[in-house]
């Protein structure tokens, strides 16, 4: 399938793979990887990025979602990473920095929790990339396996000429409930490159995760129309059970949707000013008739996992029948008019230079920042854990009274010095039943 093609009533799209970029020749670049981002709620499983970290001679941020999980994470570490940080993203810095009109969309308030907090952490890595002056970062999830820095290190190199290279994922396949579904009747179901393994030029990336499923496909929508996503190679994932939770579907159905409506603009040649409320209404026909042709086909089949996938379908077509043409174009609008208000955000950062002054210019707690010298385990109390005291670092005369920047514009009022916060915000509870595996 090529760009521009008229997919006429076709109900699904198996591949992306033409609006991706394949590059032939071996680059010759002097960019090299400044940090690795991993957002993550399993600290048992960081150990493969802390190795990677350490071989390619970068620095290591790891985000969680508590307290908790980021002493955890040093607990557990003993890795030997020069520059590591060690956070966990408060309430107070979604509040402050990344107040998106998506997160109070309609569309998500059925949605998983956990939507909200990767795309959070993503952009929190995208924040503290700017501040600290690098030009190349990885974000890499947790569960990722078979990398290497040289594969990684040549990657980086084409971020020279792409806005952001990804490696695609084939096992295990990285795709929605429906889509994996849609494997057991046999479809050909691609894989596409995303936040899981995506490495990007931190200037020209000013786009944001917005939280909903497939925060990353949004986040690359404007450097894929740009034909600015490269294919870096090809990695795997630790195996999980897409139909174990019968929700999972529900909950990715409208990002689902979203994403799967938007790249098939890109397909037909256009781009977002296509998705009218007329083209979400062909759009939600389509994914109807996507999933009743599955549920169709394995109702005919046996085995053990068709049962859940049947129970998973149920639920995503119940979560489909929900949502209206209204509710994606707007969340589309709000979209946008986040990525405006996210761009000039970037635009207004100050180069700090350093890593810990940059997670304390946005507010992350900074008790954990540490360097592989600074960490070591007690042999007085078995499990416990030595940081050295950081107390006595002064803030930033650039921002008084931290966390909070009052001088960051908001939504509705881009004066500078004003400081008006999203109302109704609700915080947020990760719920870990729906963790992979």
């Amino acid at each position: 399938m090529t760009v521009g093609t008229d997919l006429g009533g076709s109900f699904h799209i198996e591949s992306h793979a033409a609006l991706l970029q394949q590059p032939t020749d071996t680059e010759v670049s002097d960019r090299a990887l400044d940090a690795i981002v991993v957002p993550t709620i399993r600290p048992q499983l960081l150990r493969t990025a802390a190795v990677l970290a350490s071989d390619i001679g970068c620095a290591l941020v790891v985000l969680c979602s508590t307290p908790e999980l980021a002493m955890r994470v040093l607990t557990e570490c003993g890795w030997p990473v020069e520059n590591m940080l060690v956070s966990w993203v408060p309430q107070s810095v979604e509040d402050n920095w990344l107040p998106f009109l998506t997160s109070v969309h309609p569309g998500n308030e059925i949605e998983r929790s956990c939507y909200a907090d990767i795309a959070r952490k993503r952009n929190v890595g995208l924040l503290l990339a700017r501040l600290c002056g690098w030009r190349t970062i990885m974000y890499l999830d947790d569960d990722i396996r078979g990398m290497t820095a040289t594969a990684v290190t040549r990657a980086a190199t084409l971020t020279s000429r792409f806005m952001a290279a990804g490696f695609e994922i084939s096992h295990y396949p990285d795709n929605s409930v429906v889509c994996h579904a849609y494997r057991l009747i046999g479809g050909r179901q691609d894989t596409f490159p995303g936040g899981s393994a995506l490495i990007v030029d931190v200037e020209r990336c000013d786009t944001l995760f917005p939280p909903i499923y497939n925060e990353d496909w949004l986040f690359l929508f404007d450097a894929v129309q740009n034909h600015s996503v490269a294919i870096a190679g090809s990695l795997s994932q630790l195996e999980y059970q897409p139909f174990a939770h019968t929700q999972r579907a529900a909950s990715e159905e409208f990002g689902d949707v979203i994403a799967e409506g938007l790249y098939r603009l890109l397909h037909q040649g256009t781009d977002v000013n296509g998705a009218t409320l007329a083209y979400w209404g062909s759009v939600l026909d389509w994914r109807l008739e996507l999933i009743n042709h599955v549920a169709a086909r394995l109702a005919a089949q046996s085995g053990p996992v068709v049962g859940g996938a049947l129970m998973s379908l149920a639920a995503a077509r119940k979560r489909l029948t929900a949502i209206s043409p209204l509710a994606c174009a707007s969340f589309i609008h709000a979209w946008r008019t986040d990525i405006d208000a996210w761009r000039h955000t970037l635009l207004g950062l100050p180069m700090l230079g350093g890593l810990t002054d940059a997670a304390r210019f946005i507010g992350l707690p900074t008790g954990w920042s540490v360097r592989s010298d600074d960490i070591r385990r007690s042999h007085d109390v078995p499990g416990s854990l030595h940081c050295p005291d950081r107390d006595h670092r002064k803030p930033l005369p650039s921002a008084p009274g931290w966390p909070r920047a009052t001088s960051r514009p908001r939504h509705g009022d881009r004066r500078r010095g004003v400081d008006r916060p999203l109302q109704h915000r609700r915080a947020r509870r990760y719920d870990r039943r729906w963790l992979d595996p």
